[in-house]
């Protein structure tokens, strides 16, 4: 029996009767090979436990093969995990093919859907009969009285529910106006599938809105909700990584990472919100979808796969039109309320009279008029801090970040300027560096400038702010969103955090001060995105009382993007904008792969993209575009160059990328980083 001190020392083959490849997460490209003592016992999925190279302190190892090969080399022996854990077949097949489709490999595979403190949790399995009673349970949520289904909530279950009883990949899409009830519908869904024997994952796009969530499921299905995500106290990230381990987990409810949740093996994958940009992981690597995690988990291992949104992405919305996924409509709110009506402001007509304007006096009595009546209003601005640029008033220079040259921000909350790429915090009063004077003024308003006018206009409004400053601790966010549902605020000021999935009965206002933020970006998803956020947000207004509103103030009041959320039409602007995809064959007409290329030389950069250019020549079916300076060229003082390859299939971009790396390898270029972006949902 192999001792754990014995672990860092080289022996010969012949001291093992078995040898056993595995992979350890960190970012390892290959697989490593160890010996199999007589006396230990391993199978592939087993956590084992390993040394690398000079190290004495032992590391987690995922068994991948063991095999009977005696290799030529001395080796290390590996132990099996005290815990004696093996992950299934599914969890492996699927972190593995998430590697392979994200041109990354399994070992960073494991980095992401490998706990960061694993060791810990598998250590819990062995200690939790002697400590359950250390371990505090939430009370039960009172069970919810739901009132009868409406109509077309009964149609959507007569349509979805003969899918939970099918074998394969079953997928729809719930296309639902705000308000419509897409969660009543979800209950429901999970409720036959619990009442199957099938355990059931719910994602959310953001951990604010996994309180009320929860608290919805839990009511309804009389079940406890295993939360899964980063700002979990310590106590019940625990008792949650436990519960899955031992497989006793029915209902899990969690954000991105969760698609993975080890021993789950859900029968109904729920996606709410399912267009949100933060389903897409975008650092470290594999930068994964969880929509097509989710549809390759059903593919592979049997699950019905539901995307809810009132805003669908526009590749759900053209699968669905295929006929890949069932299309279920919801075309009316769930209470017998009208949808709210939308008045955009020409800010150009406006300004004529202030110059220095932020809210327009619409904008203004608006709000006054539904404070004085009771009731709450949502204002969005989706720029942090104050002012959004400071320029000399000497040379006429903006000051920019040294690191990323992009215009530094002001904060009063800080009191200070900020970068909001590399977080860079800058004096005030730094000079110039064109012509050394400190003369300045400040351009452009951010939200803080709006709260400090909005208190300027209605002295006793009650204002609480959402944005990335406001939320940073942990809980901050779900307390605010708390504190204005029980009325303690009865304004919500924030950014576009605002917009996603929350239910304010008494909101009768949504404001935005300026719909054209993001709409003019060089990024062909920016009139989604915008068209996405305005309707959303809009759709918080008048959920249970008539006559909600929505003002967005434009400088661009014509845009069509606008015109369709002014109506809440999505089917219309869905048809406009995929027929301009389709013309530049943009997804959902191709498929896409982003690579990056970042380093502090910008000759060695150079280098490296030159090199790719070599690698891409003549790749059938793949169009190259690049390179091109990223539209941030640089950030932290790292040059960043991008090329876009467009092909009709990921198959044909991953033997792109093969290629790439193939050469990168054969002629490493130092202080390089490149970085592959499957279907890369920002183009920035």
């Amino acid at each position: 029996m192999i001792r754990m001190n014995d672990l860092s020392r080289l022996q010969p083959p012949d001291a093992f009767t078995h040898f056993v490849e595995v992979v350890v997460p960190g970012g390892f490209s290959d697989t490593l090979t160890y010996g199999l003592a007589a006396g230990e016992t391993l199978e592939r999925g087993s956590v084992g436990m390993v040394t690398l190279g000079a190290r004495k302190s032992p590391e987690l190892a995922l068994v991948l093969r063991i095999h009977d090969q005696r290799p030529v080399f001395r080796l290390k022996p590996i132990v099996a995990h005290p815990s004696g854990f093996r992950f299934a077949e599914a969890f492996l097949e699927m972190t593995d093919w998430c590697g392979r489709f994200y041109c990354s490999t399994l070992s960073l595979s494991l980095d992401v859907f490998w706990p960061a403190d694993l060791d810990k949790w598998l250590g819990q399995l062995t200690e939790a009969p002697k400590r359950a009673h250390k371990i505090q349970k939430a009370p039960p949520a009172e069970p919810e009285l739901a009132p009868p289904l409406t109509v077309e909530q009964v149609s959507a279950m007569a349509a979805l529910s003969p899918l939970l009883d099918g074998s394969g990949f079953r997928g729809a899409l719930l296309h639902g106006v705000t308000g419509s009830g897409k969660t009543r519908v979800y209950l429901e869904l999970a409720k036959l599938c619990l009442d199957r024997g099938q355990n059931v994952l719910i994602l959310v796009p953001e951990i604010a809105l996994t309180p009320q969530t929860r608290d919805r499921f839990q009511r309804h299905l009389h079940e406890e909700v295993l939360l899964l995500h980063s700002n979990l106290p310590a106590p019940e990230r625990r008792r949650s990584w436990t519960q899955l381990l031992q497989g006793k987990a029915r209902v899990v409810m969690g954000t991105r990472s969760a698609i993975l949740a080890a021993g789950l093996n859900p029968g109904l994958i729920i996606i709410d919100e399912e267009h949100d940009s933060s389903y897409k992981q975008q650092d470290p690597a594999p930068r994964y979808h969880c929509r097509e995690l989710a549809f390759h988990l059903a593919h592979r291992n049997g699950a019905m796969v539901v995307l809810g949104s009132a805003t669908p992405s526009l590749e759900s919305w053209e699968y669905a039109q295929r006929g890949h996924l069932l299309l279920v409509q919801l075309k009316e709110r769930a209470r017998p309320l009208p949808l709210p009506k939308v008045r955009i402001v020409d800010l150009r007509k406006e300004a004529k009279q202030d110059r220095e304007l932020t809210m327009s006096p619409p904008l203004r009595e608006a709000l006054s008029d539904t404070l004085a009546q009771g009731h709450q209003a949502i204002i969005l601005h989706n720029r942090r801090g104050y002012a959004t640029s400071r320029v000399c008033t000497k040379c006429g220079d903006t000051l920019e970040c040294q690191s990323c040259k992009v215009p530094l921000i002001l904060h009063r909350q800080h009191n200070a300027l900020l970068c909001h790429y590399c977080g860079r915090i800058y004096p005030i009063r730094t000079p110039c560096p064109k012509c050394r004077a400190i003369e300045y003024q400040f351009e452009g308003s951010a939200i803080e400038k709006v709260e400090q006018e909005i208190l300027a206009w209605i002295p006793d409004a009650r204002i609480v702010r959402m944005d990335r400053d406001t939320v940073q601790n942990i809980g901050a966010a779900e307390k605010i969103l708390s504190d204005f549902r029980a009325g303690t605020y009865n304004i919500l000021l924030g950014t576009q955090m605002v917009a996603k999935g929350h239910d304010f009965p008494n909101v009768q206002l949504v404001g935005v001060i300026s719909a054209d933020i993001g709409a003019a970006l060089p990024d062909f998803r920016a009139g989604e995105r915008s068209f996405q956020l305005l309707t959303q947000v809009a759709g918080r207004a008048g959920r249970a009382y008539e006559g909600g509103k929505v003002i967005l103030q434009s400088w661009n009041p014509t845009d069509a993007v606008f015109q369709f959320a002014m109506r809440h039409d999505y089917e219309g602007f869905a048809r406009w904008e995929l027929a301009n995809r389709k013309e530049l064959q943009y997804p959902p007409f191709s498929r896409l792969l982003a690579i990056e290329v970042t380093g502090k030389e910008p000759d060695r950069v150079e280098s490296v993209c030159t090199l790719i250019e070599g690698s891409l020549q003549a790749v059938p079916g793949v169009n190259v575009l690049g390179p091109a300076d990223a539209y941030v060229a640089m950030i932290r003082g790292q040059h960043r160059k991008q090329f876009l390859l467009k092909g009709a299939t990921p198959q044909l971009l991953r033997h792109a990328a093969q290629k790439v790396q193939l050469s990168l390898a054969s002629q490493q270029i130092p202080g390089v980083l490149v970085k592959f972006d499957m279907d890369p949902v920002g183009m920035l």
